[in-house]
């Protein structure tokens, strides 16, 4: 067996990718240990708010919307026209946000991705460990962190993190709803399918609810608790609303708000996608959801349910704020409003979320500092949210951490009539497909990864219906905008030569991986014809592990995962269309695992753990082995793969502290 390192170190250069290490301590090691001196400085209250788009009275995307709250907090300091996430994706743009670094140079861009074992990452404090570092109290209520709604059963883990997500823990002095939980349960539990589009997380309906009853509704209320306290240091207090993130389910009153047959759609154009490259495109070819909703007649229904829903989160907003007036920390509390990504709602045939168009980016950005901000003041200027870490670090009085990608923007919080170069970049897909988007104050510039272009005036054509791209005289415009493009992808994960890998006197090949190594097809072990053994060791939580996977090679058609169903130790294998899932009659227990799998060239199965009396041992589909190489590639710790959402939709990433998975492929026979 190989001997494991004891610690991992990373280089505090910037941007830079660790040296080949053997092993990674888990990203829940604290990054400060000991307990830091009381910090000096001003208090934070962030608030951010789950895929919430420019519908809202500052930025005036719907005539319709109903924001008071969002209103009042935009005349206190200055509201920001044209501030963008880093990617139009959830959990790419929460890690760039609280990382401060790119997701080109950390490399998250998937919403199954947990970013705490980006190798970029490793050994970097995100925001709020920061400031805890340097004696800020940090507290936090909600959704801050990457996570969702917990499915049909609302599971603390699951899809995409589940509750509690990827949280951070040792990031927060004190936490709701409570230690490692960042969403509370749901009062209506996702994949009612009220719309009828069977299409679970993305429904909507009003529901027979009190807004106590309602998971922001507790996010609200032990938040304004908290801002009644006094305490010996400044705070960082992150409040993290779920709605208006779908599904739309919100208090039959918010829709009551919106009388259906007043309802006012997006304005959109039929041809809007005829100058839109193919790439731009393939978003129809998995499912024409625009199609579904206008041939149901929906979608005066999907915009009323998204408008109930923001006027609900604007209430609980609300709470928030009238807490912080009623607080003794009112005149020394800095205030941060802000989105992860936009929505679109129909516009360019899309719905949700992806794209590099407006609607997909843009978001609220509101920022009020005490004695520094003007009152109801508003700039134009191009803000990635990946420049609040270093800007709250200014505020803050501290200096600034060398890994951060971002750009202070207090100098434009100081003067709203102050001009910003530096323009808001984001990003859709990720290695050799990723693409990007170029967002300055008049253009926006889009380039896919196979080189298609987009270019948009804002000043003249502000819902992007005219490509300009193909223009001569736009080629001046795309060259300077162009050199804001990154110029390569930084992968999250360590690369194969970086693996700890021996040979056998017997042909065997064994490697070490470690939580988050994921490699592409071409470059994990080649199972073609060959058995293979695994050994796991990990800590075992049944509250968030009981759906986990361990390690997974390839997909649905051709692949194998050695992962838990409801507690049990498993080995599942797909050849062709056939699957078989081999499982034992136990669960284990809480503690410490050793978990061991079998598979034989010749379709034979097992697997055994620690605990467990009897092991299972079954037959996979197939002789001889796997007849090809599977064309994704291995993974250690990350959900779904070869596992089908349809009938694994409890599946989720591997959340304990993995302490090695030793993959040996046996000798050819």
């Amino acid at each position: 067996m190989i001997a494991l390192p004891s610690a991992f170190s990373v280089a505090k250069k910037k941007k830079s990718i660790p040296a080949p290490v053997p092993g990674i301590v888990p990203r829940a090691v604290p990054v400060v240990e000991h307990q830091p001196a009381p910090g000096k400085g001003p208090n934070i209250l962030f608030i951010i708010v789950d895929n919430l788009n420019d519908w809202c009275g500052p930025l005036g995307g719907h005539p319709q919307a109903r924001t008071p709250n969002l209103d009042r907090l935009a005349k206190s300091g200055m509201t920001f026209t044209n501030a963008h996430g880093a990617y139009a994706q959830s959990n790419a743009s929460r890690t760039a946000l609280f990382s401060g670094v790119n997701p080109w140079n950390n490399g998250v861009w998937s919403n199954e991705q947990d970013w705490r074992h980006s190798v970029p990452l490793i050994g970097q404090p995100v925001l709020p460990e920061y400031f805890r570092a340097q004696g800020w109290f940090t507290s936090a209520s909600g959704k801050i962190f990457h996570a969702s709604s917990g499915g049909p059963e609302g599971r603390l883990t699951g899809w995409q993190g589940g509750r509690r997500g990827f949280e951070l823990d040792h990031a927060w002095n004190e936490r709701l709803p409570g230690p490692g939980v960042q969403i509370p349960d749901l009062p209506v539990h996702t994949g009612q399918n009220f719309n009828g589009l069977s299409i679970w997380h993305w429904d909507w309906s009003a529901i027979d609810k009190q807004d106590g009853d309602m998971d922001d509704a507790k996010v609200a209320s032990w938040a304004g608790d908290f801002l009644q306290r006094r305490f010996d240091r400044p705070f960082f207090l992150a409040v993290g609303f779920n709605h208006p993130h779908s599904p739309w389910y919100a208090p039959r009153k918010y829709f009551e708000m919106f009388p259906l047959d007043q309802i006012k759609l997006p304005k959109v154009t039929a041809d809007d996608l005829i100058d839109v490259p193919e790439i731009g495109k393939a978003f129809l070819k998995s499912g024409d959801s625009h199609k579904q909703i206008v041939e149901r007649n929906l979608w005066r229904q999907a915009v009323q349910a998204y408008l109930a829903n923001i006027a609900f989160a604007d209430a609980m907003i609300g709470r928030v704020l009238d807490a912080l007036e009623r607080s003794p920390q009112r005149e020394k509390t800095v205030v941060v409003l802000t989105s992860d990504r936009g929505s679109y709602l129909g516009q360019k045939q899309r719905w949700d979320d992806g794209g590099l168009w407006e609607e997909a980016t843009r978001v609220p950005l509101i920022v009020s500092v005490p004695g520094v901000t003007q009152p109801g003041t508003t700039s134009a200027q191009p803000v990635s949210l990946v420049d609040l870490y270093p800007t709250l670090v200014e505020i803050a009085g501290l200096t600034k951490p060398e890994h951060l990608d971002g750009e202070s923007f207090v100098s434009l919080l100081r003067d709203p009539l102050e001009k910003r170069g530096r323009p808001a970049v984001m990003a859709m897909g990720g290695d050799d497909h990723a693409s990007y988007a170029v967002r300055s104050e008049r253009w926006r510039y889009i380039r896919y990864h196979d080189g298609s272009e987009e270019l948009y005036d804002h000043s003249n054509d502000p819902r992007e219906w005219n490509n300009l791209a193909a223009k001569l005289e736009s080629k001046e415009i795309k060259q300077t905008l162009a050199a804001a493009l990154p110029k390569e992808w930084h992968s999250a994960h360590r690369p194969i030569e970086d693996v700890s890998m021996e040979h056998g006197a017997d042909d065997s090949m064994c490697w070490s991986f470690f939580a988050g190594d994921c490699f592409s097809g071409k470059t994990s072990p080649d199972i073609t014809g060959r058995s293979f053994a695994i050994e796991a060791e990990f800590e075992y939580n049944p509250e968030v592990d009981r759906d986990a996977t361990v390690i997974s090679q390839g997909g649905p058609e051709l692949g194998w995962a050695v992962h838990l169903v409801d507690g049990r130790p498993a080995f599942t294998v797909n050849y062709d269309g056939l699957r078989a899932t081999l499982k034992t009659d136990e669960p284990l227990k809480s503690g410490h695992i050793i978990l061991r799998g079998l598979f034989g060239a010749d379709g034979t199965l097992g697997v055994n753990a620690t605990g467990i009396q009897n092991g299972a041992r079954g037959y996979a589909p197939m002789e001889g082995g796997f007849p090809r190489q599977p064309e994704q590639g291995l993974c250690i710790g990350e959900s779904f793969g070869p596992l089908a959402s349809k009938l694994f939709p409890n599946s989720s990433p591997f959340n304990g502290i993995i302490s090695h998975v030793h993959f040996t492929l046996l000798p050819k026979q």
